[in-house]
């Protein structure tokens, strides 16, 4: 008698479409907390330059959001091992509802650094827990699937959050952007929590005692020669691309489209990020490494050429194509650092790795104000496309690198 194939793929079916169904989910978390947060930025900068009319305060509350959270992610990593991630990202969440509820009382530039300080602090923890929940939530051969799909939602908040965060701004003020922030981390949280997927293996004492100590993530990317190669190689980028933040909105003002348009230089990133989320969601991982490769070549180009736009539009198609690119980019590094990192550790890795490029960009608002100032906001995009360049010129040997024997590679 021949074996029936029906009763194996129905449980291997059923099981699909509950990991797919979490993977939506958590999608649908980011998408509307994204949505507030990128919202409540906009405003945030746009609060900022009506009170001080400078670039070197955007500069002053970007360094204090990026040190802060390359400065303590490694630290809140840390949480998503020790602790089941889904109880952390509900805590980030309410925390962030708390922090911005504190924002919209704020009356002074110096009260607008301080606040800035706690909201990044109490969103330290949620990027590196997710992103180490994955592999929970997903089969193996549907991870790219489920990191695309998150991505996907993610950047569905990176386009209607600023236009939106600047139209408000411009009608009703920051302070509604703000407390309207606070209720989506709110909801965020309530759509995690409903998540009945594991965000964390079963515990093991001996896994953990493998890799103690917060800082356990950065020695095992220092000993992954893979990791080690990618986390190294966006050092540059990230210390050229921080230019890029604080130049948005004078560049807008600079077309004379003001606020709105500072929102739609964010919102047409995040619509080529979209697109480039869906398409990441076919990776496998010989085809992430030309992803990561490629992509931060086609970045570095489109970065680059805002420098010679003379129209917005031109800048508008740049931010595009460059969202795109970013995205694969993206979802290809995340699901390379989750397959090459235990569950035990892969909080504190991806933390790490997160640490590494937000303490690179808050090393570019050290100047990028100044910067700004001197040359003009077009000359911070010639500056992050060449630090882009300089990445996926460092990037190129993963092209040629093995991955089937994991050990060698460590040495």
């Amino acid at each position: 008698m021949g074996t029936p194939s029906a009763p194996p793929t129905e449980p291997r079916s059923s099981a699909r479409r509950a990991t797919r169904s979490a993977a939506r989910r958590v999608a649908a978390a980011q998408l509307i907390s994204l949505t507030g947060s990128e919202a409540a930025f906009t405003a945030l900068v746009v609060a900022v330059y009506r009170q001080t009319h400078s670039a070197s305060w955007i500069s002053a509350v970007l360094l204090v959001a990026f040190w802060t959270g390359g400065l303590l992610t490694p630290f809140a990593g840390s949480l998503g091992d020790r602790f089941d991630r889904r109880r952390v990202v509900i805590a980030a969440d309410l925390a962030g509802a708390a922090a911005f509820a504190a924002l919209a009382l704020a009356t002074s530039p110096w009260a607008l650094l301080l606040l800035t300080f706690l909201d990044a602090a109490a969103a330290s923890p949620t990027f590196p827990a997710l992103s180490a929940a994955v592999p929970n939530l997903a089969e193996p051969d549907d991870l790219a699937w489920a990191n695309g799909t998150i991505s996907f939602g993610h950047n569905v908040g990176h386009v209607a959050g600023p236009a939106l965060g600047g139209l408000i701004a411009a009608t009703a003020g920051p302070t509604a952007v703000f407390l309207g922030n606070a209720v989506t981390f709110v909801i965020s949280a309530a759509l995690v929590a409903s998540v009945h997927s594991r965000f964390s293996a079963e515990r093991d004492q001996g896994a953990a005692d493998e890799h103690p100590g917060i800082w356990s993530g950065f020695g095992f990317i220092a000993r992954d020669r893979i990791l080690r190669l990618i986390a190294a190689a966006f050092i540059p980028f990230a210390i050229a691309v921080g230019s890029v933040m604080v130049a948005e909105l004078p560049l807008a003002t600079s077309f004379g489209v003001g606020s709105f348009g500072f929102g739609l230089i964010s919102a047409a990133f995040g619509a080529g990020a979209l697109v480039g989320a869906l398409a990441a969601r076919r990776l496998d991982e010989s085809t992430a490494r030309r992803g990561i490769v490629f992509g931060s070549f086609v970045t570095a180009a489109f970065f680059g050429s805002v420098a010679g736009a003379n129209a917005f539009w031109m800048v508008l198609v740049a931010m595009i194509v460059s969202g795109f690119s970013d995205a694969i980019v993206d979802v290809a590094v995340e699901l390379t650092f989750q397959r090459r990192s235990p569950d035990a550790v892969r909080t504190r890795v991806l933390a790490g790795l997160e640490g590494i490029f937000l303490t690179g960009l808050a090393v570019s608002f050290l100047f990028a104000g100044a910067f700004v100032t001197a040359f003009g906001p077009k000359a911070a995009y010639a500056l992050a496309g060449a630090g882009c360049l300089v990445t996926a010129v460092l990037l190129t040997p993963l092209l040629r690198a093995r991955f089937s024997n994991r050990a060698e590679e460590r040495r």
